[in-house]
């Protein structure tokens, strides 16, 4: 039985999916979402951080208005942000947001405090940390497909979708990243025209932040 695929832009209604998607897309291929570890302490989980994100548009790493959803028969079934960088920040987060996020999720002043220090803490303070910065002036983030609908090639209508929209806009080049050791999205970035670009490998986070992490590749692709 053949299926009607649709791509559209998101509205403030599709927040909750919207959430489900930037959680799924954090997890490989750790199967842990980085959240977590600012959590602590809050009583939050990951997954109401980030719809209090949507919400209060305090994410660097695309906006509601910045998604598109594939839809398969009027379901939503992934979803991916494509954005012009922020200038000033690459983080994901906006901390000018803090007290909206704290009074949306009813944190206390301490609460909201501790959490804003130890996310100060890893990024050091800095807006524009060198591993984030934007290898292209459209950068696609936040992409995934929910469990269910795996390995139909969705991901591929979506991205080629997000990337016609940057298209578009006239950019030149757009830009995806993965943590080192996500095969999967690697090989479907690749398979729609995405090279590497950059790699920063396990030894620089050690180094550079004292954490185990499997380290990140940027990848780029010619629009024009």
């Amino acid at each position: 039985m053949q299926t009607t695929l649709n791509v559209r832009k998101a509205t403030l209604t599709d927040i909750p999916f919207l959430a489900s998607i930037v959680y799924e897309a954090s997890l490989p291929p750790l199967n842990y979402c980085f959240w977590d570890d600012f959590l602590q302490g809050t009583s939050t989980s990951a997954l109401q951080f980030i719809e209090a994100q949507l919400q209060t548009d305090a994410s660097n790493w695309g906006s509601v208005r910045d998604f598109s959803i594939l839809e398969e028969d009027g379901s939503p079934v992934a979803a991916a942000a494509g954005y012009t960088p922020n200038a000033e920040d690459y983080c994901p987060f906006r901390l000018s947001c803090l007290a909206k996020i704290a009074d949306r999720l009813n944190w206390s002043a301490e609460v909201a405090t501790a959490f804003g220090n130890r996310y100060e803490q890893f990024w050091g303070n800095d807006s524009r940390p060198f591993f984030l910065t934007p290898q292209a002036p459209w950068i696609i983030e936040n992409v995934a497909v929910i469990p269910e609908a795996r390995g139909r090639g969705l991901g591929k209508v979506l991205l080629k979708a997000v990337l016609e929209e940057g298209r578009s806009q006239q950019h030149s080049h757009a830009g995806i990243t993965i943590v080192n050791g996500n095969n999967a999205a690697r090989h479907t970035y690749e398979s729609i025209g995405f090279k590497p670009y950059q790699t920063f490998h396990a030894d620089y986070f050690s180094q550079q932040f004292g954490i185990e992490f499997p380290g990140l590749t940027k990848f780029g692709l010619c629009l024009t």
